[in-house]
């Protein structure tokens, strides 16, 4: 059943036929068909071509990419123990079997042979830019290593990911262990009657559960300053106490990542890490930190003399700051967040605001489908069409938090757009917002708008690839690249043409006032700088862990974090501390986290752009679509912003 298309519509999963226990032999049977391919390309005695190599071993890899897809996506937004064995079993397995193509001397001495003759195989440029890509990343994961060398590093990959498996359980089992219980209804004095119901624990307790930032919602509300430092201590002390620990797998971690970065030749992990990126270098990167990072911090120190001010205070605590934040913007905008959420009811921001936008872009339109299996009874899916109306694929929306579901919000593909396999994308978006209760709507904050567009910006970026490759299309691009089109996204969501479209009372369908939409505009800007400097502090962070030299012996995580961070002010937290920092540890960031601040600034130079020439239009976003969203890993990246960012 797994190994084989689906026939439901864009071969859309058939999640009523699908089980938990079928991932196991799904994965080995794929891995299995894989080998053989491989095997059929390295033995074929015929000359060396494109189509007998490159192709071959693009084609190789259609079943495991079909099942991983579905795994991975469960395994991440509903998991269970079944699950949760296949990834402990399952994951040092797939390094294996990764390291057993790229470590293959007979694959690659027939990709190296045709990289060397490239320019004279008459190519069509997607097909060149396959096979360079093939070469440099069979380079870069240590095809040329000597053969004990090989061996070395198949230990090292196996073990990586092993712990990197094993940090993601434990961060999502610290998560739920440190919630906060509240048992005396005071300690929640600041939250509305509905907000309190939806704490509400069967035993008459009240239950704060944990989002995977350092900084919790409820901070800016709760009046109680006990009850924010308890909720603040139990988010930062995740993994450090309890039953799930994780400094031992960080340190052993990085001791690892440090063996890698020498074995294949890089002063460090970030020099390795980094060879494909838009940045290339950590100098790079670290140039970029010196360039924002006294201007960051200078615009905090604002920030913070005006959080004293209305404090009336010299010092102001971590667990404060977004409670005197929200103090400023009542006081100095006249704009309270809880005067907000009724207007920013989920699907109207999903289908007035989100897939608006898109439309005024793109000229894509969205139909609602009830008749599709999910895998989960919140899960919403919609067809996408072309101004044509042609189709255009499938978007799954999975909104709710729920103790199956990792926190955070991310995007990734249940199918992977490709041409040569016939598949369109099928793509989904996963968030965790508090679920309506049957007095309350799921409201959303405007942070929470600023996410759905964001998440649904990548989604675009996969909907929109026209790569005959899987391997090159949509968002297989480098990591300081990827988060662009989604921060750009990001834009619409205060454009004065979709606000009012979407923002909407939950309960008199009254649109937002221009007043309020005013007293948005106006305090956007404050609080800024702490935003960024959280976000900053913890690439920051990332980037020393990944530049330790190879003879570093850490022994402790807490004191190297705040040796490394120690420019950074004490009353701004770092957005993750090492010990639940999932994007470097248990994701794909390491050394990467910059990605989100680096495209920030990429996303803002198009957004003038789209300003200076007209705004919100079809012409601009179908030269967006056209330049950036449908070229995935096919261009040189300068070189579409430049194309981009020109007059012509």
């Amino acid at each position: 059943m797994l190994l084989q298309k689906s026939t439901l519509a864009h071969q859309a999963p058939d999640f009523s036929q699908i089980k938990s226990e079928d991932f196991a032999l799904a994965l080995l049977e794929a891995m299995s068909q894989q080998q053989v391919a491989i095997t059929t390309i390295t033995e074929d005695s015929s000359p060396v071509s494109f189509a007998n190599t490159i192709l071959a071993l693009e084609k190789s890899g259609e079943a495991l990419l079909r099942v991983s897809n579905l795994f991975f996506a469960l395994a991440g937004a509903h998991t269970n123990e079944t699950l949760q064995q296949t990834e402990k079993e399952i994951l040092p397995l797939l390094a294996a079997h990764e390291d057993s193509i790229y470590l293959n001397d007979k694959l690659f001495d027939r990709i190296k042979s045709l990289y060397q003759t490239r320019t004279s195989l008459d190519l069509d440029a997607e097909s060149l830019k396959l096979l360079e890509h093939y070469y440099d990343l069979f380079v870069l994961r240590g095809a040329n290593l000597s053969l004990e060398e090989k061996a070395t590093l198949k230990q090292l990959n196996s073990q990586l990911a092993t712990l990197e498996n094993d940090f993601n359980y434990n961060t999502l089992q610290a998560r739920k262990e440190a919630a906060l219980i509240i048992t005396q209804e005071e300690a929640l004095d600041g939250l509305s009657p509905q907000e309190k119901q939806a704490l509400k624990q069967p035993d008459g307790s009240w239950k704060i559960a944990l989002t995977n930032t350092t900084q919790q919602p409820l901070l800016s509300q709760l009046e109680n300053e006990d009850t924010r430092r308890e909720l603040f201590e139990h988010s930062w002390h995740r993994a450090s106490q309890g039953s799930y620990l994780t400094e031992p797998i960080v340190l052993k971690i990085i001791s690892l990542r440090q063996q890698k970065a020498t074995l294949l030749g890089y002063k460090n992990y970030a020099e390795w890490s980094l060879q494909k990126s838009m940045a290339k270098t950590p100098e790079t990167v670290m140039n970029f930190f010196e360039k924002w990072i006294p201007l960051t911090l200078e615009k905090v120190q604002k920030e913070l003399e005006t959080l004293k001010t209305i404090a009336q205070q010299d010092d102001i605590a971590p667990y404060n700051w977004d409670y005197y934040t929200e103090k400023v913007r009542k006081n100095q905008y006249d704009l309270d967040e809880n005067e907000l959420k009724p207007y920013f009811e989920l699907f109207n921001v999903l289908e007035k605001g989100v897939f608006h936008a898109a439309t005024c872009l793109y000229g894509i339109t969205f139909q609602r489908r009830t008749d599709l299996p999910v895998y989960h009874p919140d899960v919403v899916v919609y067809e996408l069409f072309e101004a044509d109306g042609s189709p255009l694929g499938l978007y799954y929306g999975d909104f709710y938090t729920r103790e199956s579901k990792r926190g955070g919000a991310w995007m990734s593909e249940l199918v992977t757009p490709s041409k040569l396999f016939g598949q369109k994308p099928v793509i989904y978006n996963v968030c965790n917002y508090a679920p309506p209760t049957q007095a309350l709507p799921c409201l959303l904050s405007y942070s929470e708008v600023e996410t759905l567009f964001h998440e649904f910006g990548h989604a675009l970026h996969a909907f929109f690839a026209e790569q005959q490759y899987a391997t090159l299309a949509g968002t297989a691009v480098a990591r300081d690249f990827v988060e662009f089109p989604s921060q750009f996204n990001e834009y619409w969501a205060l454009h004065e043409e979709v606000l009012p479209h979407y923002a909407r009372h939950y309960q008199t369908q009254e649109v937002i006032s221009e007043a309020l939409i005013k007293k948005i505009k106006n305090s956007r800007d404050f609080n800024h700088g702490y935003r960024f400097c959280e976000v900053l502090a913890s690439a920051y962070l990332d980037m020393k862990w990944h530049t330790l030299a190879a003879d570093s012996q850490i022994t402790e995580v807490a004191p190297f974090e705040v040796s490394a961070t120690k420019r950074f002010p004490k009353e701004v937290p770092l957005r993750y501390r090492s010990l639940y920092f999932s994007h470097i540890f248990g994701g794909g960031y390491a050394a990467g986290y910059y990605a989100y601040q680096y495209s920030e600034i990429l996303a803002e130079d198009t957004y003038h752009w789209f300003e200076k020439h007209g705004g919100l239009s079809r012409e601009n976003g179908d030269r967006f679509r056209s330049l950036i969203l449908s070229k995935g890993n096919t261009m040189d990246y300068q070189e579409m912003m430049k194309l981009m960012l020109s007059d012509q």
